[in-house]
């Protein structure tokens, strides 16, 4: 998937004199040594830059190996943490949206993810995974384990709910790997720390179509999308450090109309709040709410090629934290093949 465009922000926002960005580009390899495993690289080229290897993992359908009657997958190597329902479509190829809500809870870690479904006429869906929990590719630093996971279910047709659980296990002085509005970092003076964050999804279509993913692309007449979601953080220190706990709410809604089969209009309320009037840095701004409206629209051009249209309007506040000039207008070409 591809995207480049034009973005320009308010004084104190990223693109202050505009400019002209590659923000998004993806390339993915799949290797299928037999009908059992499947071998994924994804490679993270934004900006016309080689910036990592995302994913890393093999895909084994025990389903096929072991003649199950219900669907069971396996997967070991660098991979998505699969939590919540946004980070289907956090980019500006395959979210309605250039931006992402202001949360935008997201995550990759090397471990091992077991996927599967429950069931045959309305099968309940689940995702369950065991990680390294603190950042960087690489050994583990600490013997404490992440754990992950998602159940997902459709109630009636049109009528999508999941919940999502993620406990970081202690990860000492390092930075996890499950973001927050970018927030990954220890607090302030924690020797050990530890993270844990649950999340509930909804998601409606008026007049269900056949293609649901991603939202951009879907053919629903409409698609309603809401998400609540919290975060503890669990600090050890000694009383002289006077660690930092953390802990926040979070959520947005999100509703998106196709006029028809080109052209479709659609808007996302978002906000982050932390607990205690506490300030952390959310999206590198040091406040303690960020709420964010985004309005836009997009005309697909091709099958695979969308022209989108937004404008955020970014409100930042907290012990006395002025609100930064940083509304973004972005126009961008967005392609997947």
């Amino acid at each position: 998937r591809w995207a480049a465009g034009y973005y320009e922000s308010g004084s104190a926002g990223s693109y202050s004199s505009g400019s002209f960005e590659v923000p998004e580009t993806k390339l993915i390899f799949s290797f299928e040594p037999d009908e059992i495993n499947k071998i994924t690289l994804r490679f993270n080229l934004n900006n016309g830059a080689f910036n990592s290897v995302d994913y890393s993992y093999l895909d084994m359908n025990l389903s096929k190996l072991f003649n199950l009657p219900a669907p069971l997958n396996f997967r070991i190597g660098r991979l998505r943490m699969d939590f919540g329902e946004e980070w289907l479509a956090n980019n500006p190829v395959e979210g309605v949206l250039v931006s992402n809500s202001v949360a935008n809870v997201d995550g990759k870690d090397e471990g091992l993810q077991l996927l599967g479904k429950i069931g045959k006429s309305k099968p309940l869906g689940y995702v369950f995974s065991i990680t390294n929990g603190n950042s960087g590719t690489g050994s583990d630093n600490s013997a404490a384990k992440a754990f992950t996971g998602k159940l997902y279910y459709n109630i009636f047709e049109p009528l999508y709910i999941s919940a999502s659980y993620h406990n970081s296990g202690t990860m000492k002085m390092s930075s996890a790997e499950m973001s927050i509005a970018g927030l990954t970092a220890r607090p302030a003076n924690a020797p050990k720390w530890s993270r844990q964050v649950w999340e509930v999804d909804m998601r409606y279509d008026y007049q269900k179509g056949k293609t649901l993913y991603p939202t951009a692309f879907s053919d629903s007449k409409a698609i309603m999308r809401l998400a609540y979601g919290g975060f503890d953080e669990e600090v050890t220190t000694t009383p002289a450090l006077g660690g930092e706990k953390r802990s926040g709410k979070y959520g947005f809604i999100e509703g998106t109309y196709n006029f028809n089969k080109k052209f479709y209009l659609a808007s996302r309320a978002s906000f982050i709040e932390l607990d205690d009037e506490a300030i952390a840095s959310l999206n590198n701004i040091n406040c303690n709410r960020y709420k964010r409206y985004s309005l836009g629209a997009g005309y697909r051009l091709t099958n695979n090629t969308i022209l989108k249209v937004a404008y955020d309007w970014n409100l930042e506040s907290g012990n006395d934290v002025d609100e930064m000039n940083n509304n973004l207008f972005s126009t961008v070409i967005a392609a997947q093949f």
